[in-house]
């Protein structure tokens, strides 16, 4: 008889490789055989998906600016200049020498529509780089949330002993009630797709968070840690943007390090 599905969550980047061992303890699941969505509500994730939603043609993450320079420099002399934008953010501000930020209002049509881009945040790239080893990575935000619990699901729904992980970016290391909620989301979507799933502790808790935060997503976000920060930048309309719930069916995949 088939295993039910475990699902586990990592609220950080740095709880990644933890939750991949304990996939190996729980299901004798390889890295490989884990499949991943990945979460950075403020911003990461919802830039990307805007972004390849407005045509952009591959986003290339890097966990730190200096890589993302390196990347944007052999990607440009490959695709020409004018085809490569370098985006990013630390501490919610832009990079100087960047050419764009990470907001996911200024990567519009018109901007990232037949281009690449190369982006480098302070915690959702870092997680993209430390899920790099699992079989199968979606990207989630709230945008997209259904369509990608739809695809976790029908990837498990194909392996013996399934293994998925919902990796959070967190805060500098640490928990974040934003992307925590939206990974509750996750998984309760993903058990009324399979039926019966086993969930780790921190799987109950995001579904528990999820319970209370996201009966007002927008609130939610404007007082959350980040959301606050980010406000106080005059980024509010970021955070309306990012609180918009599956208004697509986009769900993009990170493949060898490039999201498409």
């Amino acid at each position: 008889m088939k295993n039910p599905p475990w699902v586990d969550t990592a609220f950080s980047h740095l709880e990644v490789p933890l939750r991949i061992e304990d996939a190996r303890r729980s299901r004798g699941a390889a890295p490989g055989d884990i499949v991943c969505g990945l979460i950075d509500i403020l911003r990461a994730t919802s830039t990307i998906v805007a972004a390849l939603g407005n045509g952009c043609l591959a986003v290339h993450p890097r966990p730190s600016p200096g890589a993302a320079l390196d990347t944007a420099t052999a990607l440009r002399q490959e695709h020409g200049e004018a085809n490569v934008l370098l985006g990013g953010e630390q501490d919610a501000k832009p990079i100087p020498g960047f050419d764009g930020g990470n907001s996911p209002l200024e990567y519009t049509r018109d901007r990232i529509g037949g281009r690449r881009l190369v982006l480098s945040t302070s915690n959702g790239t870092k997680t993209l780089a430390a899920a790099g080893e699992c079989g199968r990575v979606f990207i989630a935000a709230f945008a997209n949330l259904e369509a990608v619990a739809q695809r976790i699901a029908e990837e498990a729904e194909r392996q013996e002993s399934p293994a998925i992980l919902i990796a959070c970016s967190g805060r500098e290391g640490g928990y974040c009630e934003e992307d925590a909620a939206a990974a509750g989301l996750i998984v309760a979507k993903v058990r009324r797709h399979l039926g019966k799933i086993e969930l780790s502790d921190s799987s109950r808790a995001a579904v528990h968070t999820a319970e209370y935060a996201v009966r007002d997503v927008a609130e939610m976000l404007r007082n959350c840690t980040w959301g606050k920060h980010l406000a106080s930048l005059g980024l509010g309309p970021d955070i309306e943007f990012c609180a918009k719930r599956d208004w697509t069916k986009v769900v993009p995949e990170m493949k060898g390090g490039v999201i498409g």
